[in-house]
């Protein structure tokens, strides 16, 4: 797909039959596994899920009707591979584990690219990645499927795979329920980078940052902290909601003469030059691969700095707010 073009894959076009004769198994069973496999098998496909022999999820994917196999017993016995355990574990899981089960013509589906991309695991000769990347956590995804909604997604290629492959990502998109919402074709490479860039200096970690820079500057402004969270954090999915459906520019013209006047002031305050240095600097990190290095080797140091880090970030006054008002207002 040329960069910088869109390619919405019409439902119309998207044929499930590509799907029927073939054996599918998804490997792990939490949240985005577990949710997958329910909507593959309420769309009519019957997965084998592959967990570890010791792994806790085989008792809760055996009670939800399934049939539980090794992740290279499921993965030898199948035609199409979901592979839904964390980004961190895929390269240990081909090294270990599937690189000796592998057969041709095999299609291995990825529901992020970063693993691909940044050559963590290698493709094998006349076997198929795809990628199909629902916009949601797990518990979103099967929500939505059980409303009759569905969640955005992408789907993509490697170059090395075959011109069918895209065909069978659009197909499975549809069985999980994407198709519902929308399927649009992009590359590993884009899916990769611009997945773990938004994560980082925007939606998690940029996000984070600014809500807990907020709620501490009114805070030592003298104003309680149930006044803090309300202002700052509370009425985010309001603003969110506004701007996915009419665009910032519409934001601006929904909200007072008041906001509007006193946020365009306030923007370049934030976010300035330095900000977007910053965001240059994150960018080059996730490109060059050395955030996808860092991830592998915190994870064989059983994620020591990980750990240091959600303990170090905390927030406990924001997020005792949180808890309260999720319990009091939201329930």
């Amino acid at each position: 797909m040329a960069s910088g073009r869109i390619k919405i894959i019409p439902t119309r076009e998207i044929k499930s039959v590509l799907l029927k004769n073939l054996k599918i198994a998804v490997i792990g069973y939490g949240s985005q596994g577990k949710a997958q496999a329910l909507n593959l098998r309420d769309s009519g496909f019957m997965p084998i899920i592959g967990l570890p022999s010791k792994s806790r999820s085989r008792k809760i994917a055996k009670k939800d009707g399934f049939t539980v196999a090794t992740p290279a017993k499921a993965t030898r016995n199948s035609d199409l591979i979901s592979i839904l355990i964390p980004d961190h574990k895929h390269k240990e899981l081909f090294n270990n584990e599937l690189c000796r089960v592998i057969k041709k013509d095999q299609v291995f589906i990825f529901a992020h690219s970063l693993s691909v991309h940044f050559k963590l695991v290698k493709q094998p000769k006349d076997v198929d990645f795809i990628l199909v990347a629902p916009h949601s956590p797990g518990i979103r995804l099967r929500e939505k499927y059980l409303s009759g909604e569905g969640v955005l997604a992408f789907i993509g290629q490697t170059e090395a795979s075959s011109k069918k492959s895209l065909n069978i990502a659009a197909a499975y998109a549809k069985a999980i329920g994407c198709a519902r919402k929308g399927v649009i074709a992009t590359t590993f490479a884009e899916e990769a980078i611009g997945d773990i860039f938004g994560e980082q200096a925007v939606l998690c970690g940029g996000l984070s940052a600014l809500l807990k820079a907020g709620f501490d500057t009114l805070i030592e402004a003298g104003l309680p902290p149930q006044n803090a969270y309300i202002e700052c954090v509370y009425q985010l999915d309001l603003i969110v909601d506004l701007i996915k459906k009419y665009g910032i520019a519409g934001m601006y013209d929904k909200i007072s003469a008041t906001a509007a006047f006193g946020s365009f002031q306030a923007e370049d305050m934030i976010i300035n030059k330095k900000s977007k240095s910053a965001m240059n600097l994150i960018m080059k990190k996730v490109k060059a691969g050395k955030f996808a290095d860092e991830l592998l080797d915190d994870y064989s140091n059983s994620f020591k700095k990980l750990k240091a880090y959600k303990k170090e970030k905390r927030h406990p006054n924001l997020d005792k707010m949180a808890l309260f008002f999720t319990k009091r207002f939201d329930n």
